[in-house]
């Protein structure tokens, strides 16, 4: 009997095992449908509390920084609009997902109250989705280094998408690596512009793009970073400014670069062993750039020893000062010329769209989107008719836009999906808490995750 009974248990075991050998592998959903890129996997907030931004204070229940410091799995969603002023940074901690696609009305607007950093850190945190969110810190009270309109330092699986930013002192973006590995981070489809030059920055003019990995001795590396469908307008120089290390590569992929004074792409092998993919972008000069044309991209190969690979195809460079389209304009400079390979590829599944074309798309698409404002529209309006220049201080560009306040929406049994949606779902109801984790029957994702998609513009409101 014994035999017997291990002999079936042995059948048992060895059917269990066929069927996990043969059955396909589930496949990770990415942060949201669309979500590209080396970030895309920023999933660690599912599952978790939601939570809702019910004020425009700085601190306290109901505020932004209460849900963003908070701990554990959470989903940031608004019932207010308007113009949050900050004292001190924000610090994201992990597993959050912030979505300003939820705010009503004008969208919500983050800016500096006497801090002398940036209004949004990412520091030490992993698994960050942020959207839709516009943040313009303005100059500090006193001379500051450190003011960019997001800073991502030591993350991992960071994904900032539809952002809209400017007035930083410091560079716009920034990643930093001052400890560990910070790594697999997208920034896509935002608008970086007008960043400050004579403003506040103790080094004097600065107004700069995007840094990517800025190193200190302690970090163990930094990479596997995507730069997509971004617009960046009206900075000096660090259109991007780009280091990287074995960790993996850094991509910069259908980007739109106009009006820089000095230089566009700064690529540089100071962290180590560095590989860059630039594909599919359009540089554009204008009044603000000096009367030669700067290159697309420059390599500096300042630190002997670490090996230098870029792989450069399909990007367009205007060269005419005025913004006219007649000859092509430099995309590589000598030393990138002779260091280009077409071995690179970029990251799987990230759409490379034809540089023909894209200008208008990535106008149209790029920022806070859902909420365009004033201080947005001048930035597209002046990439299109080759105006406006870089700005020492934010009144040059009309200042910071006057957002309505308004509140909403309704959700009478408080489970994070509003009345109306549903109203609109046959087996929702809005007096009795259901589940916002529970499966959406159309999409196949949890009902929050479907409710958000529909309001970003990921899937249809019909295929639910």
């Amino acid at each position: 009997m014994r035999d017997c009974a291990a002999t079936a248990l042995r059948r048992s075991l060895a059917v269990l095992v066929a069927a996990l050998i043969t059955s396909p592998p589930l496949v990770a959903q990415p942060a949201f449908p669309g979500a590209v890129g080396y970030g895309s996997d920023a999933t660690g907030w599912r599952g978790g509390r939601i939570l809702t931004v019910t004020t425009l204070d700085d601190e306290g229940p109901g505020s932004l920084r209460a849900c963003a410091e908070a701990e554990g799995p959470r989903i940031c969603v608004f019932h207010v609009a308007g113009t949050i002023a900050v004292s001190r940074p924000i610090f994201v901690r992990s597993d959050a997902y912030i979505a300003g696609q939820t705010a009503p009305g004008d969208g919500v607007q983050l800016r500096l109250d006497g801090s002398d950093h940036g209004p949004l850190i990412i520091k030490n945190a992993n698994d960050v989705l942020i959207r839709y969110l516009k943040l313009r810190p303005g100059p500090s009270v006193q001379p500051s280094p450190a003011i960019s309109a997001v800073l991502v330092e030591n993350g991992q699986r960071v994904y900032l998408d539809h952002l809209s930013m400017a007035f930083a002192t410091d560079q716009t973006f920034s990643i930093h690596a001052s400890a560990g590995l910070t790594a697999d981070i997208t920034l896509a489809n935002s608008l970086l512009a007008f960043s400050l030059d004579h403003s506040t920055h103790p080094k004097g003019r600065h107004s700069k793009g995007a840094l990517i990995c800025s190193i200190d001795a302690p970090s163990t590396g930094c990479g596997r970073i995507t730069l997509w469908r971004n617009l960046f307008a009206h900075h000096r120089d660090r259109n991007p400014d780009v280091n990287a290390t074995d960790t993996g590569p850094v991509e910069i992929v259908n980007n739109v670069f106009y009006d820089p004074i000095s230089q566009f792409g700064e690529y540089y092998n100071l962290a180590g062993e560095t590989r860059i993919v630039h594909v599919g972008n359009i540089t554009m000069p204008g009044p603000s750039t000096i009367s030669r044309t700067p290159p697309a991209v420059e390599v500096f190969l300042l630190a002997e020893g670490n090996s230098f690979e870029i792989t450069a195809r399909d990007n367009m460079a205007l060269a005419n000062i005025s913004c006219e389209s007649g000859a092509a304009g430099v995309v590589l400079s000598p030393q990138a010329q002779r260091l280009a390979t077409d071995r690179l590829d970029v990251s799987p599944g990230l759409p490379i769209l034809p540089v023909h074309g894209l200008l208008d798309g990535v106008l149209a698409s790029a920022g806070d989107a859902l909420h365009r404002d004033a201080l947005d529209e001048r930035a597209i309006l002046d990439v299109q008719t080759c105006g406006g220049r870089v700005i020492d201080h934010p009144d040059e560009a009309g200042g910071w836009p006057e957002l309505e306040f308004s509140s909403g929406p309704q959700d009478t049994d408080s489970d994070a999906l509003p009345d109306a949606w549903e109203q609109m779902q046959a087996d929702l109801d809005p007096e009795r808490a259901d589940d916002p984790w529970g499966t959406d029957p159309g999409s196949g994702l949890s009902r929050i995750e479907t409710y958000l998609s529909v309001l970003a513009g990921d899937i249809p409101s019909a295929g639910r």
